[in-house]
């Protein structure tokens, strides 16, 4: 499958509301963490683009960025996600 990637503004829309956007890292296993919305939107201009990546799917983190020099995935609306890529058949959790 190859990768899929959306520009920093797209991204900022698929991320659900809130002054705090939740993340995971996979280091030995998922670690989490809540991150300011205002560094996610830094960093999302900072890539210029973001993958939509099926890893943290199960969680609903389909975005993924380089954040503090690890790739991180975010918390994303799948709602939204699904509405930018009809075509696309994402996994989606039971939240979805």
């Amino acid at each position: 499958m190859s990768k899929i990637f959306i520009s920093a503004a797209e991204a900022a829309k698929l991320l659900p509301r809130g002054k705090k956007v939740h993340t995971f890292i996979r280091v030995f296993g998922w670690m989490g963490a809540d991150v300011d919305r205002s560094k996610v939107l830094a960093a999302f201009e900072a890539a210029g683009r973001v993958e939509v990546s099926p890893e943290a799917a199960v969680f609903d983190h389909y975005l993924a960025v380089q954040l503090d020099g690890m790739r991180t995935y975010l918390d994303t609306n799948p709602k939204a996600l699904r509405k930018l890529f009809p075509m696309h058949a994402f996994q989606m959790s039971a939240r979805s």
